[in-house]
């Protein structure tokens, strides 16, 4: 069978996912063409728990993540104790976490491509379980102020950054390639499930304001987490040696990711469901104050956020289909419009209802589109292209976030919600348009012929 001219221009068939023989080879993977058994979609979400390296990694993250949304809510509810819920304080607490994301994140990514990935990420944590401590410290002795909360946030915010693309990148690491899209949505769904039971675990302690308590809890989770990185062997990876500058090697991720295509109309639609979608999540502690009446249905809220990305997270994993930016667009604008729906809500239980179905759709997205990334890209520039990943998916947020916050003070947290869920919606609607009318040789066309 011949070869279409969007398969030779990413120089591997489907079926070899863009890799060449040395790069299998550096992975550690089996060969594309090497049989292996079908198996039904409850399975193969759950594949990549057969290698004890990705065992490992998914305790890890797993407990390292609960520990983070403990950590995460209890910023957000200090930041409201100590400014009164100011909106713009909320802002810049989000603008202080996830601005090193976007400043830091391509020079992270030549760090996973150059340098040993497990080591990057064992610094981090090391890193972020000092900047815990000093929360849970500060915070028991009455010495937090705003300003050193927005400091400390920082730091978090860095050490997450740094660690983010060796952290994506060393998923790849520890599963043959063939179950790649397990191990991506097994990552995902461990996040969502996180995110049900770390506010949850969170809730009484925010309800008594023993936030030293959540920071303290998140120290422990990161030694833990750390413990367990420690003993992973990693898959044999070629360091990419080919350019000597910084710059240079960043400019090859990004020429790198528009060859892929459709890399960059990918990141493009992460970048906005983050601006405009998860940023609005700074706006959740002010909207259960003022439209639901009571602060503490935020921790709720949250939960049952977590609940629907936890969903889909799993179903973007066992999906019989590969991944697709043309049904991720589609989902974009479906998150849009049960996000309006949450905009106008006036009961806790239709709220809630909508953060369900906006958390499912919002990692049927992230989910789908990191593995269509990941398996599009070279191991060689793997971390550099993942950077650029974590920039659209958290680089925005502290801008979106500081924008809704600026926003509500001036227009209100209704109409600040309503108009980013509206504008989202339509860019999910424009870009399955473009994707059916403008590439007929498109990437989704290819793996998915029907």
């Amino acid at each position: 069978m011949s070869r279409t001219k969007a398969e030779e221009s990413l120089g591997a068939s489907p079926g070899e996912a863009a890799l060449n023989p040395a790069d299998s080879v550096a992975m550690g993977v089996q060969s594309a063409h090497a049989p292996h058994i079908v198996e039904p979609a409850r399975v193969r979400a759950f594949v990549a728990l057969r290698h004890r390296e990705y065992r490992l990694l998914f305790i890890a993250f797993l407990v390292n993540q609960i520990g983070f949304w403990i950590s995460h809510i209890s910023l957000q509810g200090l930041m409201v104790e100590l400014t009164d819920n100011d909106a713009r304080q909320s802002g810049l607490l989000f603008f202080a976490l996830f601005l090193p994301a976007s400043v830091v994140a391509p020079v992270a990514g030549v760090a996973a491509d150059r340098f040993d990935r497990k080591r990057i990420v064992l610094v981090c944590y090391a890193a972020v379980a000092v900047v815990t401590a000093a929360l849970s410290v500060f915070t028991h002795l009455g010495w937090m102020t705003p300003e050193r909360l927005l400091l400390l946030a920082l730091l978090m915010g860095t050490s997450f950054a740094v660690s983010g693309p060796a952290n994506m990148a060393i998923a790849a690491n520890a599963v043959p390639e063939h179950d790649l899209p397990s191990a991506v949505s097994m990552q995902s769904a461990s996040n969502n499930l996180t995110r049900v039971l770390g506010p949850t675990l969170a809730a009484p302690l925010l309800v008594g304001e023993r936030f030293d308590i959540s920071f303290g809890i998140y120290f422990v989770a990161t030694i833990v987490a750390a413990l367990l990185i420690a003993q992973m062997r990693l898959s044999p990876y070629l360091p990419d040696y080919t350019e000597s500058g910084i710059f240079s090697r960043v400019r090859s991720g990004v020429e790198h990711a528009h060859q892929r295509y459709p890399a960059l109309p990918a990141l493009l639609t992460v970048a906005t469901l983050s601006l405009l979608g998860v940023s609005h999540t700074v706006l959740l502690p002010i909207y259960a104050e003022e439209v639901l009446g009571d602060r503490d249905w935020f921790a709720w809220l949250v939960v049952a956020t977590g609940m629907g990305a936890f969903v889909g997270a799993i179903v973007a994993g066992s999906a019989r289909r590969p991944p697709s930016l043309a049904r991720s667009a589609l989902a974009v604008a479906a998150y849009g419009a049960f996000f309006a729906l949450f905009a106008v809500s006036r009961a806790p239980t239709l709220a809630m209802f909508a953060q369900v179905l906006i958390g499912y759709f919002y990692f049927a997205v992230m989910t789908s589109l990191q593995t269509l990334i990941q398996q599009i890209v070279d191991e060689p520039k793997r971390g550099r292209v993942m950077s650029l990943f974590q920039i659209a998916w958290a680089g925005l947020v502290p801008f979106g976030s500081l924008g809704m916050g600026y926003c509500a003070d001036i227009l209100g947290t209704v109409p600040t919600l309503l108009g980013a869920a509206v504008l989202l919606g339509l860019f999910g609607l424009a870009m399955s348009l473009w994707v059916h009318f403008t590439s007929p040789t498109s990437i989704d066309r290819i793996l998915d012929p029907a």
